[in-house]
């Protein structure tokens, strides 16, 4: 401890890259059994996350489209609004965004460098270091304050219960759906993840909700418990849904004709839970149903089943956890062409053999592959968990693209992490 302390004492950087690099390096995961030790670092800048509009989004997939939609939403009823979400997908100031753009790097610096000069205080309150969340968290707090947006839309780390961003008290909650991802901190069993998961809930504070039949009643009992409204998006209220590669057309309670161009039948859910909760916000603040309409019609989700390229067909998908390629195999059922090749490469801390055979059932082709980041699974690994019978391993991205680019019978999917999608997007220029 004490020789961590020596070296951030003196150290303040002079470029915005060194900083996000050392940043990078701390911590993932630090044990946490309360907030306390956060709440005490963020009274040491002030209080920085005090007095703002916040709405609270967790879940396990879903929470970036949400966010997406409902910025759009408010930004079309004439808000500025901040938003911190994660990861990011290609440059790391995506995780802290003002209106349509992202934190300055001059601000980043700025921000980072005032946190580090406090860390002498926190060593003398006996304080732990934060971790990467936590630091990164924390520059949100301090950019939105400095700022003023008019809300705020925060996206959860990881779980709810004692994800750093828990020390707000949103307007509104959002809890997308439930599924397994982080199982070796939030809990094995579903009930034992969405638990985690409602302690974003906060009394007073209405909690939007994906409806999950066999979690329904703890959310019940658990919104009743702790007094919060609750108001589930319910899937079956979404109706007439078409499907395409050019974007996703439904109608929602009495909206007619919604039209998305995110891809899939779960971004139609994505976009409900976006239309709940601006609901929820329209009881104090101004907001139509044409602003509805516009800010769904005009959000962008890069990574999220995107389209590269028409003509041969190649997709990039960040899904990265068993619901992600679920829902991603799904529409690929509904749009498949005469051959799909899935190119996959994941995270090693992942459900792998939960992940795969989902995207195994609908595949004609598997490819394992690895990203650039250390976190990426050994393809040989993949490959033997996995068990399509046609399978095979490639690891140059170059390569891939060309055999993507060149076969125009053949559809192309890349997915299975954020880090791979976000590869995949800096080599390929989309054409469409």
């Amino acid at each position: 401890m004490k020789g961590f302390w020596l070296i951030v004492r003196w150290k303040m950087f002079k470029k915005t890259e060194d900083l996000i690099a050392w940043i990078e390096k701390q911590k993932r995961l630090s044990p946490r059994t309360s907030l306390e030790g956060f709440r005490k670092i963020c009274a040491l800048f002030g209080n920085p996350e005090k007095n703002k509009q916040y709405i609270h989004i967790g879940g396990t997939n879903g929470k970036g489209s949400v966010a997406a939609f409902l910025k759009n939403i408010l930004r079309e009823a004439g808000y500025n609004v901040g938003a911190f979400i994660s990861p990011y997908v290609l440059k790391f100031n995506e995780r802290i965004s003002l209106n349509e753009e992202f934190i300055p790097d001059s601000e980043l610096l700025k921000i980072g460098n005032r946190i580090l000069s406090k860390y002498p205080l926190l060593e003398e309150a006996g304080l732990e270091p934060l971790s990467f969340f936590e630091f990164v968290t924390l520059m949100a707090f301090l950019y939105f304050s400095d700022t003023e947006p008019d809300f705020i839309i925060l996206e959860v780390g990881l779980g709810g219960l004692l994800d750093c961003t828990n020390i707000i008290t949103p307007l509104v909650s959002v809890i997308t759906n439930v599924s397994y991802d982080h199982m070796n901190v939030l809990g094995k069993t579903l009930p034992e993840i969405a638990k985690n998961k409602l302690g974003i809930v906060k009394p007073g504070v209405p909690l939007i909700a994906g409806r999950i039949p066999e979690l329904e009643a703890l959310y019940r009992e658990t919104c009743e418990r702790i007094g919060a409204p609750l108001v589930f998006a319910r899937e079956e209220g979404i109706e007439n849904l078409r499907l395409g590669l050019r974007g996703t057309a439904f109608d929602y309670r009495d909206f007619k004709d919604l039209r998305l161009p995110l891809l899939g039948r779960h971004q139609a859910k994505n976009a409900a839970l976006a239309i709940e909760a601006a609901w929820e916000l329209r009881k104090s603040h101004p907001i139509s149903r044409e602003h509805v309409y516009r800010g769904l019609a005009g959000t962008e989700w890069p990574g999220r089943l995107q389209v590269l390229s028409e003509k041969p067909l190649v997709l990039v998908d960040g899904a990265h956890n068993p619901g992600g390629m679920e829902a991603l195999a799904e529409f690929l059922r509904e749009v498949k062409r005469e051959c799909l090749r899935v190119v996959f490469a994941a995270s090693h801390d992942k459900a792998i053999e939960n992940m795969l055979p989902p995207i195994e059932a609908v595949a004609d082709e598997l490819v394992f592959s690895r990203y650039a980041y250390a976190r990426s699974a050994d393809p040989q690994t993949l490959m033997e968990i996995s068990k399509h019978p046609r399978k095979r391993i490639e690891v140059d991205l170059d390569r891939l693209i060309e055999e993507a680019c060149a076969d125009e019978k053949m559809m192309t999917v890349f997915c299975g992490s954020l880090y791979f999608a976000s590869d995949v997007l800096q080599k390929f220029t989309p054409t469409s």
